[in-house]
């Protein structure tokens, strides 16, 4: 079943945002498939990285800067121009503050906001604005289990949390204005998960967090991947959050 449902990315051209993290094991899973994949990311050193690879897809690669509405505007041009009208789009950039509430700065706040939520917005937008004509297309975003309910064994992250949470209601809402157009958009939301971000935990969040998790670990980014293609591919989800806890959402 699995492997019938992604067998949909063979030919296709796929757009994925954030090169880092589960966003990195997105590509290299896709990069095993003939078809195009464009990757966009902030850090000009991990796309050269991406360039050098072994790939059985096209891929084409370029700078973006998530929160400038403008510059967005312009990638997904680009794509169109380059790659036609994609048929998957994946949105994983995100960013974690570690800070308290009463220590989180107005601009660390602005910023994740920014990253997290309105560059999905601005991806969402202008994807949907390319796929709604073609009356076919799929997005997908990555939340988080944050993003439904603070909970013991790891460090709260308001801001975090909240931008999570926004990522839900949006594909709640807009999933039904992209509906009648063909168009689907989902999100995944993980808990935590073996990433350079979960790497800013202090040891004892990484200590309390593995106890609640299945196999007392976190889960790993191709876990996270092979549900999202998964969940992108198959033509039943639209406007729906997939949590994937690894146990984590229990509590403890």
């Amino acid at each position: 079943m699995f492997e019938r449902v992604v067998d949909a990315y063979q030919g296709a051209t796929v757009v994925v945002v954030g090169a880092g993290g589960i966003g990195g094991e997105l590509i290299a899973q896709l990069a095993e498939r003939p078809g195009t994949m464009v990757i966009a990311d902030h850090d000009t050193r991990r796309l050269a990285e991406l360039d050098q690879a072994p790939q059985a897809s096209r891929r084409l690669t370029r700078p973006l800067d998530v929160r400038d509405p403008h510059q967005v505007e312009e990638f997904f041009q680009w794509v169109h121009a380059e790659a036609g009208t994609p048929k998957f789009v994946f949105y994983t950039a995100g960013v974690l503050n570690i800070e308290t509430f009463a220590d989180l700065t107005y601009e660390q706040w602005n910023r994740a906001v920014d990253i997290n939520l309105n560059g999905a917005y601005y991806c969402v937008r202008e994807a949907a604005r390319l796929m709604c004509p073609a009356g076919t297309g799929s997005l997908l975003l990555l939340s988080s289990i944050s993003g439904t309910k603070a909970r013991s064994g790891s460090r709260v992250n308001p801001v975090y949390n909240t931008t999570k949470a926004g990522l839900v209601a949006m594909v709640n809402a807009v999933a039904m204005q992209l509906r009648p157009h063909g168009v689907r958009l989902n999100c995944i939301s993980p808990g935590p998960t073996a990433t350079s971000m979960m790497d800013l935990q202090p040891p004892p969040v990484h200590e309390a967090v593995n106890q609640i998790m299945l196999d007392h670990r976190m889960n790993l980014p191709s876990e996270i991947a092979e549900l999202a293609l998964f969940v992108a591919a198959h033509g039943r989800f639209t406007g729906e959050d997939v949590p994937v806890g690894g146990g984590a959402g229990l509590g403890a």
